[in-house]
């Protein structure tokens, strides 16, 4: 038989050059394609509601971070983060110029029932002093003319009245002062002064200073205005 019969010249018309057989099968154990969101974008966007700082930062980290999945919702956690945090903003400005009057109103009304209590304590020392027997039958008694108002810190501590009020008192009248806590009109209060009445009553009062009512701190006698 000749070997030449059964020769065709087209059989390899459709040969291609480029062919490779392996393509089909490396195309098989290609990794395949990420899509979705991330987990770093969904914890994003938990944290945009509840701590919106931390899933402002997570969305933007995950925003620039390529690793071929979408990024709608780190884009969504980045606008609720911003709106989340403007709207804490709101609430938190809304509630201090609530809190902040009444807790400064708290303050001073503290600050009055401290000074109230001082000038109490003063005009208690001051009576135990006039009562002190060595004040009463003392050489040199020192005590103020009547129904003159004199600051406890001009108190002459080398008489005996003054001796006694120091002893009651506990400290030195210069001292006293600096116990008063209230501040007024911009300024701190003057001082404390005391007057001994014709009926031996003693009237004490911090001068410059202001209940809430528009009268002077004091105790004994009448609130002065």
């Amino acid at each position: 038989m000749d070997q030449n019969q059964n020769y065709n010249p087209n059989i390899n018309q459709n040969y291609n050059p480029n062919f490779n057989p392996n393509y089909n099968q490396n195309m098989n154990n290609a990794a395949p394609e990420k899509a979705g969101p991330s987990g770093l974008s969904i914890a994003a966007l938990i944290f945009a509601f509840l701590l919106s700082p931390i899933g402002l930062i997570l969305g933007i980290v995950d925003l620039f971070k390529k690793d071929g999945r979408t990024k709608g919702l780190s884009i969504a956690a980045i606008i609720v983060s911003i709106v989340m945090g403007f709207i804490s903003f709101i609430v938190c400005a809304m509630l201090l110029a609530v809190i902040y009057p009444q807790a400064a109103r708290y303050e001073q009304k503290s600050r009055i029932a401290s000074d109230a209590q001082l000038c109490a304590s003063v005009r208690t020392a001051i009576i135990t002093s006039m009562m002190d027997p060595e004040v009463i039958t003392g050489s040199d008694p020192g005590l103020p003319a009547y129904d003159e108002w004199i600051y406890v810190e001009d108190i002459d501590d080398d008489t005996d009245f003054g001796k006694a009020f120091e002893e009651y008192i506990g400290r030195d009248t210069d001292e006293i002062e600096g116990d008063i806590q209230s501040s007024y009109g911009g300024g701190e209060a003057s001082g404390i002064q005391f007057r001994i009445t014709n009926g031996n009553d003693v009237e004490v009062r911090i001068d410059n200073s202001d209940d809430g009512n528009g009268k002077q701190i004091s105790a004994g006698g009448y609130n002065y205005y």
